[in-house]
């Protein structure tokens, strides 16, 4: 992915683990530079992905409903693709905005030791990237859901 994407999705992650205080300082351990992760933070960001890739999964099948109607309905089979589907699509969005990585970490490093401003100015954005990711799974689920 180009840097600045992974660094822009990075500072969203960012805005909303500044919402539960929970990056603490770098510790070295083993030889290697660690933080401790707060928790509910960290949970919020991946509740976030997940937020918008069952959305854009849902809105997706939506769509496709109208050409596959034989494949996509109420079946097993499509269920078991479904969910396995999800899964690779949240672990691929993780690990390519290092969301779980080294390089994640040394952004947060980078952007802790910005201005007050700009920490609310990305809490802000994260707030509202996170309730678009809602409002995403919510239409995408009615659209979906309503109309099997």
């Amino acid at each position: 992915m180009n840097e600045r994407l992974i660094k822009f999705i990075n500072r969203i992650y960012f805005g909303i683990y500044l919402y539960t205080r929970g990056l603490d300082i770098p510790i070295t351990y083993v030889g290697r530079k660690n933080y401790y992760r707060g928790q509910l933070g960290f949970k919020l960001c991946c509740f976030m992905v997940l937020l918008y890739v069952d959305g854009c999964m849902a809105l997706l099948c939506y769509l496709l409903r109208f050409i596959f109607p034989f494949f996509i309905n109420d079946s097993s089979t499509f269920k078991t693709v479904y969910f396995f589907l999800f899964i690779t699509i949240y672990f691929i969005i993780t690990q390519m905005t290092s969301l779980e990585g080294d390089k994640g970490l040394t952004y947060f490093e980078q952007f802790d030791q910005e201005s007050r401003s700009v920490k609310i100015k990305w809490m802000i954005i994260g707030a509202f990237i996170f309730f678009f990711g809602i409002v995403l799974f919510i239409i995408g689920n009615k659209l979906y859901y309503n109309n099997l």
